[in-house]
C-alpha cells in the first residue's frame, strides 16, 4: 500500500509525540505504526489499510486498524482482531496444539477429523487410512467448530503428509477468519498470559 505525501503528512502530525515505550516489569513493550504490510500477511488481514503491531516477546500482533469519523469531526480508531505471528526461527502464524472444544468435520463422510494444530494459515491434522489419496482432501466439503458453537466452513490445499498426518493451508476461509483469528488471541492471551498480564489490548 502506498501513501500520499499529505496521508504521510498526517500520520507524522499524529504521532509526532515522543515515542510511546513504556517499561513494564523491566521489559519493553514498543507499539509502532506501520504504513506497509508484509506480503504473506496481506491475505490474511484482507482489505485493511491500516495495522497496528504489538510486539510482545518473539510474538506480533498485527492488529487491523479502521478509521471512522466522529458527527464532532473526530477520528475514531477501531482495533481489530489480532493475527500472530512467531518470529522466533521461521517467521510463520502462531499455531496452537492445545485444542479442547475444536474439531474438524469431513462432510463427505460425515466423520470427525482429530485436529493436532491450527494457525491462522493452515491445520494439522490425523487422517487415518487416507493420505495416500491426500490431495482428494482438497476437494472435501470441511467444517471446523470452534468454541462458542460457532462453526466455519472451509476449503484446504494439503501441502505435506507423512504417515497418517497430513498439513494443509486454508484456501478458502473468508467467511469464517475473523472467527478463527478470535479463537486462536484468545488462546494465545490464554496460554501466555504471563506476557499479557500489564498489557490492555
Amino acid at each position: 500500500m502506498e501513501l500520499s505525501s499529505e496521508e504521510l503528512a498526517f500520520f507524522k502530525d499524529i504521532f509526532a509525540e515522543p515515542s510511546s515505550e513504556c517499561q513494564l516489569n523491566e521489559q519493553k513493550h514498543q507499539l509502532s505504526v506501520q504504513t506497509t504490510i508484509p506480503s504473506n500477511l496481506k491475505k490474511v488481514l484482507g482489505n485493511s489499510k491500516l495495522t497496528l503491531l504489538a510486539e510482545i516477546s518473539h510474538y506480533q500482533l498485527w492488529f487491523p486498524v479502521s478509521l471512522s469519523i466522529s458527527s464532532q469531526g473526530e477520528f475514531l480508531p477501531e482495533l481489530g482482531i489480532p493475527e500472530i505471528i512467531d518470529v522466533q526461527g521461521h517467521q510463520r502464524s502462531w499455531r496452537v496444539t492445545t485444542l479442547d472444544n475444536v474439531s474438524l468435520i469431513n462432510l463427505c463422510q460425515n466423520k470427525e477429523v482429530e485436529i493436532l494444530s491450527l494457525s491462522g494459515t493452515g491445520v494439522t491434522f490425523k487422517a487415518k487410512g487416507i493420505s495416500k489419496d491426500v490431495h482428494a482432501l482438497g476437494n472435501s466439503a470441511l467444517e471446523m467448530r470452534l468454541p462458542d458453537h460457532e462453526s466455519v466452513k472451509l476449503a484446504i490445499d494439503p501441502v505435506r503428509s507423512d504417515d497418517d498426518i497430513v498439513a494443509a493451508k486454508f484456501k478458502n476461509i473468508e467467511q469464517g477468519r475473523e472467527s478463527l483469528r478470535k479463537f486462536l488471541y484468545h488462546s494465545h492471551k490464554k496460554q501466555y498470559s504471563d506476557l499479557y498480564q500489564d498489557i490492555i489490548l
